[in-house]
C-alpha cells in the first residue's frame, strides 16, 4: 500500500512510541527482508511461516557445517552432525521461536554465519582476512536485524585465542579489530544518509539505551540465568542420560586437548550471547535464542565420542540401522500428518485472533477506532487488527465511530455508544448510535 519506507516501516496511524506512525523499535532489516516475501507470495499468514521455516533451515544448515568444520579430522564424529541439530531443536523456546517468527530467528542465522566464517578463516589457514571480513559483515547484519544484541560475535576470535591458543595474541587483536571495525565502517557509511541517521539514532537513543536503563520487565537481573537453565534442561537431561549409559556399558573415551578446548569455546560463545542480558531488567526468555545453537554444539561435543562408540557396539550398519531408518520414516510422516492437521489453525493468541476476525468483518478496512487506554498495550490485538484489516487503534479522547473495550475489565464507553452484538471471547465492540 506504499505506506512507509525501508528506514521508516509503517505500523499504524496511531502508533505513539516513535512519536509517529512508524515502527522504530528495532533496526529495519528483518522488515525489509520480509516485505520482499510479501511482495512475491502475497499477504497470507503463511508467508510469515514460510519465512520463519526458512530461517530454521538456514540455522540447521549452519550448525551442520560448523560441526563438520571443527571435526574435519574425525570422519566418525563428523557423521553425528544430526546430534547438535537435535539438541538445538528440542530446546522448548527454540521450537517456540520458529513458530512465532521473532527477530531473533534472523539474527541467529547471521550470528551463526559470523562464527562459521571465523572458524573457516582460522582453520583453513588461507583467505583468513576475507573470511573475517565476511564474519564482520554477518555481525553487521545480525545487529541490523535486532540491534545491539547482534554484536556478541565480535568476541569470538578472543574466545578462540583464550581456549585454543593456536594463534598469537597479536593476531587475535588484529582479527578481532576486523570483526569490530567492519560493522562500524558499514554503519558510518549508512549514517551519511539522512533517513538512515534519523531511523537508527531514534532506535539507539530512544529505545536501546532507554530499555537498558528502564522499562523493567523482571525484578531480578538473574532471571535470564534461571530461564536459560530451564530451557537447556532437556539437553542436560539427554546428555546426562547418555553419560550414565556410557558408564553402565563401560564405554570409555578420552578428549584430546583440542577437543576439550572446542567444548569450552562453544559454551563460552553461548554465554556471550545470553549472559550479557543480565545488564538490563528488560529480559524475555526468547532473547537468548541466537545463543542456543552454540550451547547445542558444546553439549553435543561432550557426548559425541561415547555415542559414536555406542553406535559402533550395536552394529548400526545392520539390523539396528534398518530399525532406525524405519522409525525415522514413520516419525517423519507423523510430523507431516500432524502439520497438515494444523493448516488453518492459529497456534497462539487464539481468543484474540477469534475476536479480531469478527471485528474486522464489521469495521471498514483502514479505519481508526477508539480503544480503552488500558488495552492499548495489548500488542497482539493492536498488531493483528493492523496486520489483517489495516485497522488502527486510538487511545486518545478523539471520538471515532467504533470503540473497543476488554470484557469485564473495562467500563462501557461514555457517550452515545451502543454495543455491537458479536460472539467475541475477550473484547466488546461499541458503535456510535446515530
Amino acid at each position: 500500500d506504499n505506506l512507509g519506507t525501508f528506514w521508516f516501516p509503517f505500523l499504524s496511524e496511531t502508533w505513539w512510541k516513535s512519536e509517529s506512525s512508524y515502527f522504530l523499535e528495532h533496526p529495519p532489516l528483518v522488515y525489509g527482508i520480509q516485505s520482499l516475501f510479501f511482495k512475491v507470495l502475497g499477504d497470507s499468514m503463511y508467508v510469515e511461516r514460510v519465512y520463519s521455516f526458512l530461517t530454521a533451515i538456514i540455522t540447521a544448515y549452519l550448525i551442520l557445517h560448523i560441526w563438520k568444520l571443527i571435526l574435519n579430522d574425525n570422519s566418525e564424529l563428523r557423521k553425528l552432525a544430526w546430534l547438535p541439530i537435535l539438541f538445538w531443536i528440542v530446546i522448548p523456546v527454540c521450537f517456540w521461536s520458529y513458530q512465532s517468527n521473532i527477530h531473533e530467528n534472523t539474527m541467529g542465522a547471521f550470528t551463526l554465519s559470523s562464527v562459521y566464517f571465523v572458524l573457516k578463516g582460522l582453520n583453513v589457514k588461507r583467505n583468513t582476512f576475507f573470511y573475517l571480513l565476511l564474519s564482520g559483515i554477518s555481525i553487521f547484519l545480525a545487529s541490523f536485524s535486532k540491534g545491539i544484541p547482534g554484536l556478541f560475535p565480535v568476541v569470538v576470535v578472543f574466545l578462540y585465542w583464550l581456549t585454543n591458543r593456536s594463534i598469537t595474541f597479536s593476531k587475535m587483536a588484529i582479527y578481532s579489530m576486523i570483526l569490530i571495525l567492519t560493522p562500524i565502517l558499514i554503519y558510518s557509511i549508512l549514517l551519511l544518509n539522512n533517513e538512515a541517521y534519523e531511523s537508527l539514532t531514534f532506535y539507539l537513543n530512544k529505545r536501546a539505551f532507554y530499555r537498558i536503563q528502564g522499562e523493567p520487565i523482571v525484578g531480578n537481573r538473574f532471571y535470564i540465568v534461571n530461564k536459560l537453565l530451564m530451557e537447556l534442561l532437556p539437553v542436560i537431561i539427554i546428555g546426562s542420560a547418555l553419560l550414565v549409559i556410557y558408564r553402565l556399558k563401560s564405554i570409555k573415551f578420552n578428549y584430546s586437548n583440542t577437543y576439550k578446548n572446542n567444548i569450552i569455546f562453544f559454551l563460552l560463545i553461548g554465554g556471550s550471547g545470553s549472559l550479557p542480558l543480565i545488564l538490563t531488567h528488560v529480559q524475555r526468555g526468547f532473547y537468548f535464542t541466537p545463543s542456543l545453537p552454540f550451547y547445542a554444539i558444546g553439549f553435543s561435543l561432550i557426548v559425541a565420542p561415547g555415542l559414536q562408540e555406542l553406535i559402533n557396539r550395536i552394529d548400526i550398519e545392520r539390523k539396528s540401522f534398518k530399525v532406525f531408518k524405519t522409525m525415522s520414516f514413520v516419525l517423519f510422516f507423523i510430523i507431516i500428518f500432524v502439520s497438515g492437521l494444523q493448516i488453518g489453525k492459529k497456534g497462539r493468541d487464539y481468543n484474540t485472533l477469534h475476536d479480531v476476525y469478527l471485528i474486522g468483518d464489521i469495521i471498514p478496512e483502514s479505519s481508526i477506532i477508539n480503544i480503552d487506554e488500558s488495552i492499548y498495550v495489548h500488542w497482539g490485538l493492536q498488531f493483528y487488527l493492523m496486520r489483517y484489516f489495516k485497522i488502527s487503534v486510538d487511545p486518545s479522547t478523539k471520538q471515532h465511530e467504533y470503540y473497543l473495550v476488554e470484557k469485564e475489565r473495562s467500563a462501557a464507553p461514555l457517550g452515545k455508544y451502543k454495543k455491537v452484538l458479536l460472539m467475541t471471547k475477550q473484547y466488546d465492540l461499541y458503535k456510535i448510535d446515530q
